[in-house]
C-alpha cells in the first residue's frame, strides 16, 4: 500500500518518462551518450556516426540489437569511427539544431561537420558498407615508427645514501633545512608527553632501520624546538610530514608498520618515470586506476626536473610517465605550439582523458600543484581508513558518493559503481565534474563505519542488512557527501531516496547537488554548527592580529575609547537626570 500511494503520488509526467526509459532496449554500454554539452566538443575530431532516437519510437526499439552488435563489429573493423548517441526525448533542442526531422536519424560527422545523412536500410551489412565510405586508406607502414628516447641526461642524478645508520635523526633548528636538502625526509612532530606519540616511537625506530640507506626518518621534538614547530603549523600530535624536492605533505593514513613501510617505499621513488614504448602505457593504464603521462619535446629536458620538484605533494601516487613520442602527442591531440602538457587517464582509460593541463614557460608552481592534486583520484573506491583522508578532504572538495556496503553487497556495489562511472563519464565528457565539483562514487563498509555514518549522515544501518539479497540494489542506502562543508544529500528533488538501481536517479540527484537545485542536511547539530562559527571567526581574528599587529593595535585603542566615551555619556546622562542634585553646586537636595 505505501508503494502504492507513493506512485499515485508521483507526477504524471516522472511516470510517464520512468515507463518509457524502462521499457527503452537500447542499453547500449559501449556507446558515447552525446549531450550539448559533450556534442561539440567530442564531435570535433575524427569521424562520428551518431544515431538520433527517441525511447518511445518502435523503430528504435526494433533497431536496437542491430546498433548494438555494429557497435561491436566496428570497434574491431574500424576502430577510427566513433558510434554514439543522442537521446531526443531528453535533449530535444540538440536534435533539432542538428536538423532531426524524425527516429531513428543517424548522421556521418567528420571533424565536427555533419556530411551525410544514413538513408539506407537499418541491416547490418549496409550500415558497415556506409561507414567505411569514410575511412581513409591508411599507407602501408615499411618500418616501425621510431621511438625518441629521453636522452641520458634527463634522467635522475645518482643520490647520495640517506640514513645510513638506520636510525632516527633528532631535528633542531640548525640542521633542519640542511637535511631536507639532502633528499627525502620523513620527519614526526611530536611532544614528549603525547600518548600516541609514544605509541608510534618503536615503530618509528623500526622504520628507520628498514629505510637504511634510503630515506631519512627524523623526528622534532616540538617541546624543545617549538618555534621550529610552529614555523611548519603543526597543530595536534604526532604530525607526520613527507619532505621531497622542495615540496612537503602531511601523511593522515595507517600508523601500523606495514602501512608506513609501504608509503615511505613509495613516497620516496621518482615520481617521473620514463615510458620506454608508447605501447607500454596500456599496461600501466591497465595496472593503476590513475596515470599521468607528461609529453613534451625531446629538446625540452628540464622539463623533468621541473615536474619532479612540482609533483612533490603527490607523494608517489599518481606515477606520472614521460615521453615525446610523436605518436602519443598526435593521439591526444597536443598542439604543436604547446611545449609540454599533462594527461590524466582514468578508470583504466587510455582513450579518454579526464583532463589535459597544457604547460609552458609561464605555468607557475601553484596551478601546477592545483591540478596535480585536482585529478588523482579514481572515480570508483572503496572508502577505507587508508583513502579516507585522500578523498574526503581532498583540497577540490569532491562530492562523494557513498553507498553503505556489506559483505554479501560489496561486489556487486563496486561492479555497479563502475559501470554508472563509466557514464557519468561520458556524460561529463571524460572529465567526471559537473559545474565545477568532481564526482567520486564510493562504498563503505556498514559493519566497521555504521556508527560514524549514523552519527554524520543519520543512515540507521540494521543488523539484518548484513544477510540481504546481494542483488537486492533497491535496498542499498546512498547518500552524496559535501564534507568540506560538513553537508550531505540523501534524497533528489522530489523528496524520494536516491535509487541505487537508477542511473537517472543517481545522476539527477549529483546534478542538482552541484547546481544548488537540491535541500542538504547538517553533519552537526546548531549547537556545533554555532561552536565552529565562533571558532572561525576567532582564529580568523588571531591570524588578522598575527599578520598586522599594528592595525590591530589602533582598532583595538580606537574601540576601547568609543567604549570609554559611550560610558562616560552614559554615566553623565544619568547624573544629570537625578532631581535630587543641584546641577550648579553638584550638591544633592538630600536631608540624609
Amino acid at each position: 500500500m505505501l508503494l502504492l500511494s507513493v506512485i499515485r503520488d508521483l507526477p504524471v509526467s516522472v511516470l510517464v518518462t520512468s515507463f518509457a526509459l524502462a521499457s527503452l532496449a537500447l542499453p547500449t554500454v559501449r556507446t558515447a551518450e552525446l549531450t550539448p554539452n559533450t556534442f561539440k566538443e567530442s564531435t570535433a575530431n575524427g569521424l562520428w556516426f551518431v544515431e538520433h532516437f527517441s525511447p518511445h519510437c518502435s523503430h528504435c526499439r526494433n533497431f536496437a540489437p542491430t546498433w548494438e552488435k555494429l557497435v561491436v563489429d566496428m570497434e574491431k573493423e574500424t576502430p577510427s569511427v566513433n558510434l554514439a548517441q543522442v537521446n531526443c526525448l531528453l535533449y530535444g533542442d540538440l536534435c533539432d539544431q542538428n536538423g532531426v526531422k524524425g527516429y531513428p536519424t543517424i548522421f556521418m560527422y567528420d571533424a565536427g561537420k555533419q556530411i551525410e545523412e544514413y538513408n539506407g536500410n537499418r541491416d547490418l551489412d549496409d550500415l558497415k558498407t556506409f561507414i567505411k565510405r569514410f575511412v581513409k586508406e591508411t599507407p602501408p607502414v615499411s618500418k616501425p615508427p621510431t621511438v625518441v628516447r629521453p636522452p641520458a641526461a634527463a634522467a635522475p642524478k645518482p643520490k647520495t645514501p640517506l640514513n645510513v645508520d638506520g636510525e632516527v635523526l633528532g631535528l633542531s633548528d640548525e640542521i633542519f633545512s640542511s637535511t631536507l636538502d639532502q633528499g627525502p625526509a620523513f620527519v614526526k612532530f611530536f611532544a614528549p608527553w603525547c600518548g600516541h606519540c609514544k605509541k608510534l616511537a618503536p615503530l618509528w625506530k623500526k622504520l628507520a632501520r628498514h629505510m637504511k640507506d634510503k630515506v631519512t626518518i627524523a623526528e622534532v621534538n616540538c617541546d624543545d624546538h617549538s618555534a621550529l614547530c610552529k614555523s611548519q603549523d603543526i597543530k595536534g600530535y604526532p604530525t607526520l610530514i613527507f619532505f621531497s624536492n622542495g615540496g612537503r605533505s602531511e601523511y593522515n593514513g595507517g600508523r601500523k608498520l606495514d602501512q608506513l613501510k609501504e608509503f615511505t617505499e613509495k613516497a620516496s621513488e621518482d615520481v617521473v618515470q620514463p615510458l620506454e614504448k608508447p605501447t607500454d602505457l596500456e599496461a600501466h593504464v591497465a595496472k593503476d586506476k590513475v596515470v599521468y603521462l607528461l609529453l613534451h619535446s625531446e629538446l625540452d629536458t628540464g622539463i623533468l626536473d621541473k615536474i619532479r620538484k612540482d609533483a612533490a605533494v603527490l607523494l608517489g601516487t599518481p606515477t606520472i610517465y614521460s615521453s615525446s613520442s610523436p605518436d602519443l602527442l598526435l593521439g591526444y591531440n597536443i598542439p604543436s605550439s604547446v611545449s609540454w602538457s599533462l594527461v590524466a587517464l582514468k578508470d583504466h582509460d587510455s582513450q579518454t582523458p579526464s583532463s589535459i593541463f597544457h604547460g609552458s614557460s609561464t605555468s607557475t608552481h601553484e596551478k601546477i600543484n592545483v591540478w596535480l592534486l585536482s585529478h588523482r583520484l579514481p572515480t570508483t573506491l572503496e572508502l577505507t581508513q587508508d583513502t579516507f583522508q585522500a578523498v574526503m578532504n581532498a583540497p577540490h572538495a569532491p562530492l562523494v558518493m557513498i553507498a553503505v556496503s556489506t559483505s554479501k553487497t560489496e561486489d556487486i556495489i563496486e561492479e555497479r559503481f563502475r559501470d554508472i562511472a563509466k557514464k557519468w563519464r561520458l556524460r561529463t565528457g571524460g572529465t567526471g565534474v559537473f559545474k565545477g565539483r568532481e564526482v567520486v562514487f564510493t562504498w563503505m563498509d556498514a559493519g566497521r563505519w555504521a556508527d560514524w555514518m549514523k552519527s554524520m549522515y543519520g543512515v540507521k544501518v540494521s543488523g539484518g542488512q548484513e544477510h540481504e539479497v546481494a542483488d537486492d540494489l533497491d535496498n542499498v542506502k546512498i547518500v552524496i557527501a559535501d564534507h568540506k562543508r560538513l553537508r550531505y544529500y540523501d534524497v533528489d528533488r522530489s523528496g524520494s531516496p536516491i535509487k541505487f538501481s537508477s542511473s537517472t536517479s543517481i545522476f539527477s540527484a549529483v546534478e542538482d547537488a552541484a547546481s544548488g537545485k537540491l535541500s542538504y542536511k547538517n553533519s552537526e547539530n546548531f549547537v556545533e554548527r554555532l561552536a565552529r562559527f565562533l571558532s572561525d571567526k576567532m582564529l580568523g581574528i588571531q591570524n588578522y592580529v598575527i599578520a598586522y599587529p599594528l592595525r590591530a593595535a589602533f582598532f583595538l585603542f580606537v574601540g576601547l575609547g568609543v567604549l570609554f566615551w559611550v560610558l562616560h555619556r552614559l554615566v553623565s546622562n544619568d547624573v544629570n537626570a537625578d532631581p535630587r542634585v543641584d546641577h550648579k553646586t553638584g550638591k544633592s537636595s538630600r536631608l540624609d
